[in-house]
């Protein structure tokens, strides 16, 4: 069992990855915290590739970004991106939205 630092939700969501200059589709991001997430999507990342996301949350017209993540690790299971920085705005966006899945989405 990994034991994390944060909670981490199961909410499904889509997204946009940007890697030097180039937009990638999300196909589904599965996993969300407040330090990170995993997602699917055809783009072949490696583990230490620094990205940018555009997070659409349900029921959010405004996406969350969050400006150089980095991947640490992809694979079988999907790509697992570590947020380092998020501007305050977007962090308090994404804290919002993690407390209000917090009641209706498992954690894992």
């Amino acid at each position: 069992m990994v034991v994390r630092q944060y909670p981490r939700f199961h909410i499904t969501f889509s997204g946009t990855l940007v890697h030097q200059s180039r937009l990638h589709q999300i196909d589904k991001a599965l996993d969300l915290s407040i330090k990170g997430c995993r997602l699917e999507s055809p783009f072949r990342a490696f583990a230490g590739m620094k990205v940018d996301l555009l997070l659409y949350i349900p029921d959010d017209k405004t996406p969350i970004l969050i400006q150089g993540a980095v991947v640490r690790w992809s694979g079988a299971q999907g790509i697992g991106i570590e947020f380092q920085y998020l501007a305050s705005p977007h962090r308090e966006r994404l804290d919002c939205t993690l407390q209000r899945f917090e009641t209706t989405a498992g954690q894992s």
